[in-house]
């Protein structure tokens, strides 16, 4: 006779239960001990067939003398049986030093075999019953929650603050507190995994000791245990997973609301937009990324000048990406984060960005990423370090400009210096030029002139350098620069070298025209 279990019992809880009078305990292994199943059986062989953390009951016809007992101790051993109950006879002492040795309690009794095993089982679902009652409540203020970290929370705490946590392919999103994992961080114990998101229907729950949760979902909810409260966490997972599945798809569908396509003041009354310039609201980041700052992790920012017509683009690209990271929206683009701890599974994931949104055909997105970070309190910082690397990115184009090889993506600490002057934005900088430099606007020639400067100054003052880079003679581009000079421009302050270069660069910028002036191709090159 076998009875399955899933319930929460322990062996010390069938040996002082009242009606299970009569047993004597020869060796008592771990009297906390989880109890998942009983088995009563008649030949010491039957034990081969039982589950882990079962009792087994031997009848006397099993238990006929002392190799008989170390047979069915082996078996249970084998088998990772909890405990061996026979009937009281004569034992010698080898034989409870086996069961010392294999670590499997051995127990007596008096009475019927059949009677106690009865007993054991009113016992045992009475247990399960108060188990099951105690997920029930669980449950029931699991649905309160507001959202997957309050659930977690909720989770850990009933688990006598013990670790929980959500796992997105192989890396934790979702974690208690670390002043609730405190208690039970120098306690070895097993982890019990439950899958959220199951790849067809029926998919095992992967639990284990030492080992981790299996591999084949996407998304787990996992509590490190002690091994007595392994049975009670499955269960309890069990229920709360299609609860904390629910937040979860909330959450998701609150950041796809968030990214779809805005009306913008700007479009409404007729003006420039200038989103691009404001960086993300700190309220946002606080929003968005608190839940997954957990250990280390970078931010990724992805800007455009169309993001009203292509946040619902975007964000269907992220979702299909990276389904367990959210991303938010703000008024120039789209922020979300990403875990650092797995250095290869980043690199990956930032090439998948790179490739699958910058430089999709037709995208007019760029994007940037920041440092790798590991506080909460660094996650305004980060935002800004990747919002600044996208700003300065070119737009989602593969062409090569006039310093070598488009740069779609680009990562915050590595920032080429060439590209220090796009932090300057065009639109204002030609604004500003107008309004320094009116002479040098007002001139026709104010963009050979302008390119003269630049070249000049790309060339660290060097005219013989500048000439050959635009392909004109070094009297020309002398003469130009005399004349910029009576325009307004002067050179020959230190302190106005860089702020100009800057200035005129981003003012090309906006009309389009390349930031560092090129020497024409051979064909257009003056006789």
């Amino acid at each position: 006779m076998t009875r399955a279990s899933t319930g929460a019992v322990e062996l010390r809880d069938l040996i002082g239960a009242p009606g299970l009078d009569g047993l004597e305990v020869l060796h008592l292994a771990a009297e906390r001990g989880p109890v998942r199943d009983l088995a009563l059986v008649t030949d010491f062989e039957e034990i081969g067939t039982v589950g882990p953390d079962t009792v087994v009951l031997l009848s006397a016809a099993g238990a006929r003398g002392g190799w008989m007992i170390s047979a069915a101790l082996r078996y249970a051993w084998e088998r990772r049986a909890c405990a061996l109950i026979v009937p009281e006879q004569p034992f010698t002492a080898s034989v409870v030093d086996l069961a010392r040795r294999l670590e499997v309690s051995l127990l007596t009794t008096r009475g019927d075999m059949t009677r106690l095993a009865i007993d054991a089982a009113i016992r045992l679902g009475t247990a399960r019953a108060e188990s099951a009652a105690r997920v029930r409540s669980a449950a029931e203020r699991l649905a309160g929650s507001a959202d997957p970290a309050h659930a977690v929370a909720l989770l850990s705490s009933e688990l006598d603050d013990a670790a929980v946590w959500i796992e997105s392919a192989g890396t934790r999103t979702f974690g208690s507190s670390p002043e609730a994992r405190a208690p039970t961080a120098a306690k070895p114990g097993v982890r019990v995994a439950v899958p959220l998101l199951p790849r067809g229907s029926g998919a095992p729950r992967g639990s284990g000791g030492s080992g981790g949760p299996s591999a084949g979902t996407s998304e787990l909810l996992i509590a490190e245990v002690a091994s007595a409260a392994r049975a009670f966490a499955e269960q309890l997972l069990a229920d709360a997973a299609p609860v904390v599945r629910a937040l979860l798809l909330e959450q998701q569908l609150d950041a796809t609301r968030a990214s779809l396509p805005v009306i913008a003041v700007t479009a409404l009354i007729g003006s420039a937009p200038v989103a691009a310039f404001d960086p993300p609201d700190p309220s946002l980041v606080d929003a968005a990324g608190v839940p997954l700052l957990e250990g280390e992790y970078l931010a990724v920012c992805l800007v455009s000048e169309e993001p009203e017509r292509m946040g619902a683009l975007v964000h269907q690209l992220w979702f299909l990406a990276f389904p367990e990271l959210p991303l938010a929206r703000f008024d120039g683009g789209w922020f979300g984060f990403m875990p650092a701890a797995d250095r290869e599974r980043l690199a990956d994931a930032l090439q998948r960005i790179e490739r699958g949104f910058v430089r999709a055909a037709g995208l007019p997105v760029a994007g940037g990423s920041s440092r790798v970070h590991r506080s909460r309190a660094d996650a305004r910082i980060a935002v800004h370090e990747a919002w600044l690397a996208a700003r300065v990115a070119d737009r989602g184009s593969d062409a090569r400009t006039d310093a070598g090889a488009a740069r779609p993506f680009i990562a915050f600490d590595r920032i080429p210096a060439r590209l220090l002057a796009r932090f300057v934005p065009s639109d204002l900088a030609a604004r500003l030029v107008e309004l320094l430099f009116p002479r040098l606007v007002a001139d026709p020639n104010r963009d050979q002139l302008i390119d003269a400067v630049l070249a000049v100054l790309a060339c660290r003052g060097s005219v013989q350098a500048a000439a050959a880079r635009l392909g004109l003679h070094r009297n020309t581009v002398q003469a130009r620069l005399q004349r910029t000079g009576e325009l307004g421009i002067d050179l020959s302050d230190p302190e106005l070298v860089l702020p100009v270069h800057l200035l005129l660069t981003a003012a090309r910028r906006a009309t389009g025209a390349s930031e560092t002036p090129q020497a024409p191709e051979p064909s257009d090159a003056p006789a």
